[in-house]
């Protein structure tokens, strides 16, 4: 299970997101990164035992949780670190863009999941024609009282077209879905749920109801 001070790094550094404040407080950074890691580490053997292709896969915890440096380069907000810890569990490999599990640690904002989030264009219309020669398989994935219970606002997007995507039918039955830029999920879970004893059983449960989904959409990448 995670521990607190883990939290309490984060909030630190949310209050004081400076290069210099970063470099003095190295130690409890360090203590809070290899926390996150090793509950990564217990995640994945969790996850092995769900998913097959992560077992195939031989996911490193390292790996798979992402720098905290924040890419300022072409962002108005210059602040230098990231203000959570997010790991992504890709049964496709670090940097593919198939769909995958993920798990955001954030005070007041952490939450688990699975899908893809704006994937390019050429695998996301992809996505979007799987959706569409499958479209009663895929609402039925989304409908089951399980999968509703698990994500209340079912799969999102970060963005949504105003017409139809290129090279498809503007009267498609999935019009919806073709519009979409991603399809991800969200289970939110509060700071004292993040740091109980069954927090990995909460997340295992989520990851359970999504494997469908992120099966269903690379299935034919």
């Amino acid at each position: 299970m995670l521990k607190a001070k883990t939290f309490d790094f984060l909030k630190n550094i949310k209050n004081n997101n400076t290069t210099e404040w970063f470099k003095s407080n190295q130690a409890a950074y360090k203590d809070s990164r290899a926390d996150f890691q090793a509950f990564t580490t217990e995640i994945i053997t969790r996850l092995e035992l769900l998913d097959d292709t992560i077992m195939r896969r031989g996911l490193l915890p390292n790996k798979c949780i992402k720098r905290i440096n924040r890419d300022i380069r072409f962002s108005a907000d210059k602040s230098p670190y990231k203000t959570n810890y997010f790991t992504n569990f890709n049964p496709n490999g670090y940097k593919s863009e198939h769909a995958s599990y993920y798990l955001h640690l954030e005070p007041n904002n952490s939450f688990v999941g699975g899908g893809v989030y704006m994937p390019r264009t050429p695998t996301l219309n992809k996505f979007r024609k799987e959706i569409e020669t499958n479209l009663e398989e895929w609402e039925s994935l989304l409908g089951s009282t399980s999968f509703r219970e698990a994500f209340p606002d079912s799969v999102q997007s970060p963005d949504t077209l105003k017409t139809v995507p290129k090279g498809f039918d503007k009267e498609s039955p999935a019009i919806r879905y073709l519009r979409m830029k991603g399809f991800y999920t969200v289970h939110k879970l509060t700071d004292s749920e993040m740091v109980s004893e069954n927090v990995i059983t909460q997340i295992m449960d989520s990851y359970r109801e999504v494997k469908p989904i992120i099966a269903f959409l690379n299935r034919n990448l």
